[in-house]
């Protein structure tokens, strides 16, 4: 947070509280490409596999990992959105004179 930059302090502000106990969206990307990433490794050790047992593990592990990427795909885009519209906000309040807190006003 930059205490110089009076709008920064309140968008920031604003989406923390927006967010709450949720991750942001930057937080998300990065659990969601280290997730990409095993399945990429679990695609590769399926393709080269001889044992159809072995093989058939890699497929309900890759397809468990697709679910789970496409669930923080999701919780990334809401988190961008919530973080965006605090964003907005907070633009918005500026740009009409009023401060977003009470003491602020």
């Amino acid at each position: 947070m930059d205490d110089r930059n009076p709008l920064l302090r309140d968008e920031e502000e604003l989406v923390d509280d927006a967010l709450g106990e949720n991750l942001r969206a930057r937080e998300w990307r990065l659990l969601r490409s280290a997730l990409e990433q095993r399945l990429q490794h679990y695609r590769a050790l399926e393709l080269t596999e001889e044992n159809e047992r072995r093989r058939a593990e890699y497929r309900a592990k890759i397809g468990e990992l697709k679910k789970q990427v496409s669930a923080l795909r999701q919780e990334e885009a809401i988190s961008g959105f919530v973080e965006a519209t605090a964003r907005a906000v907070v633009q918005r309040a500026h740009q009409d004179g009023m401060g977003l807190y009470e003491d602020e006003e």
